[in-house]
């Protein structure tokens, strides 16, 4: 399920670790921060905008047992979401056009893996004006799906990836707005055949 409430971004297919990013001509980015998921893994990467008006607590997925958790500091500064609202509120496909924070913000990941043993990400992604991410777990913890576990003030970005080969169906599409803990994602296909 979402782990945020806001606007469905972008739903990427993600090869070997690599996500296609619509900044600076196509940039493929490294999702180094799953690396300790599943190295090179492929799958779905949904991002979910956070806008001033969104509840901005951050919901685990799925349930499980917190096995990752990676921060990355923004390079140098974290830059401003505001090209994102404007292609949001201008219907700018792709959403993610020209968002070059997605390339340098600081970034909270944590990987939580199910009973079934598949594992989803969830990225905290942080905008201009916000000086600290919340992510009140850590490696070992066990989480509910649908609980919450941190936020981010302000618009900001969560992304969730999904494995390609628990998900069976992605049920949202980018411009779509959802709710965290509520909208289902995906449709999985190991997780006991429950909704991601």
């Amino acid at each position: 399920m979402s782990a945020a409430d806001g606007f469905i971004t972008y739903v990427k297919w993600v090869s070997e670790g690599q996500v296609p990013i619509a900044v600076k001509g196509r940039t493929a980015m490294a999702l180094s921060e799953y690396s300790g998921l599943a190295g090179g893994q492929s799958g779905y990467l949904i991002g979910t905008y956070m806008t001033e008006w969104s509840v901005h607590r951050n919901r685990a997925p799925i349930s499980g047992v917190v096995t990752v958790r990676e921060h990355r500091s923004a390079a140098p500064i974290n830059r401003s979401m505001a090209r994102m609202t404007a292609n949001l509120l201008f219907r700018r496909a792709p959403f993610d056009s020209e968002c070059e924070y997605l390339l340098t913000n600081e970034r909270l990941t944590i990987g939580i893996r199910h009973p079934s043993g598949a594992i989803v990400g969830v990225t905290q992604i942080a905008d201009l004006w916000i000086n600290r991410i919340v992510a009140r777990v850590a490696i070992g913890d066990t989480v509910q799906r649908g609980q919450q576990y941190g936020l981010i003030r302000f618009g900001s970005q969560c992304d969730v990836f999904i494995p390609g080969d628990i998900a069976e169906e992605v049920l949202v599409k980018p411009g779509e707005y959802v709710l965290g803990g509520e909208t289902v994602l995906a449709q999985a296909c190991a997780l006991e055949r429950g909704p991601a």
